[in-house]
C-alpha cells in the first residue's frame, strides 16, 4: 500500500532524532514511563498513522484487543479526557506503534512560527528565553518540516486507498484503530 513504507521510514528517522533530542535535553526532561500528562486528552492522527495502529492492534492477543476496544466506551475517553490507548498504569498500550504526535511530545520542539514548545512538566523553573538559550539547536525537532513530510506520506496513503475504492478520513481519533476491520 503506498505510504506505508514511507511512514515506517519516517518513524525510524523520528525515533532516531528523538533519541538525540532527548540526550541533548536530558537534564531538563521529566518524561518517563508512566508519565501520562500528555495522554489526558483525545488524540487524533493521520489516516496512515491510524492504519499503522490498526495493523499493530490486530497482531495483539484477542483478549488484549477486546480490552482496548472496550475502552472506547470509557466515560473519560468518550469525554476526551483520556487517550483510549492509555493503560491504567499510565503507560501507552500501543507504545511501539504510537503516532508521531506522541513520539514528539515532551522535549522542546520548534513550531512553525519559530517559537519553542514543550511539555509543561519539563524545563521546570526556566522561562522560554532560557530554554531557547540552553537547548542545543540540533536537539530540537522542526515540527513544520515533520508535519509537511507526514502530510505528503498521508496523501500517498489516501490516494492508494482511493485507487482501491476505499475512502479513509484524512484524520481520525485514535480509537478508530480499535474498530473491527472493514469487510
Amino acid at each position: 500500500m503506498p505510504g506505508r513504507a514511507e511512514y515506517q521510514a519516517l518513524l525510524s528517522k523520528v525515533d532516531a532524532f528523538a533519541a538525540r533530542a532527548e540526550a541533548g535535553q536530558a537534564p531538563w526532561l521529566s518524561c518517563a514511563a508512566g508519565c501520562d500528562g500528555c495522554c489526558r486528552t483525545r488524540r487524533s492522527a493521520w489516516a496512515v498513522e491510524v492504519d499503522h495502529l490498526r495493523r499493530f492492534v490486530q497482531r495483539l492477543p484477542p483478549a488484549r484487543r477486546a480490552e482496548l476496544a472496550a475502552r472506547r466506551r470509557d466515560p473519560a475517553v468518550v469525554a476526551g479526557d483520556r487517550c483510549v490507548m492509555l493503560d491504567p498504569d499510565g503507560r501507552c498500550a500501543v507504545y511501539p506503534a504510537r503516532p508521531l504526535i506522541c513520539r514528539t511530545h515532551g522535549p522542546a520542539v520548534r513550531l512553525p512560527d519559530g517559537a519553542l514548545s514543550w511539555c509543561g512538566l519539563n524545563f521546570e523553573g526556566l522561562d522560554p528565553e532560557a530554554v531557547a538559550a540552553t537547548v542545543p539547536g540540533d536537539a530540537v525537532l522542526d515540527l513544520e518540516l515533520l508535519n509537511r513530510l507526514l502530510a505528503l506520506i498521508n496523501q500517498r496513503f489516501v490516494d492508494g486507498c482511493a485507487a482501491r475504492g476505499e475512502a479513509p478520513p484524512a484524520r481520525a481519533d485514535l480509537d478508530a484503530a480499535l474498530a473491527p476491520p472493514a469487510g
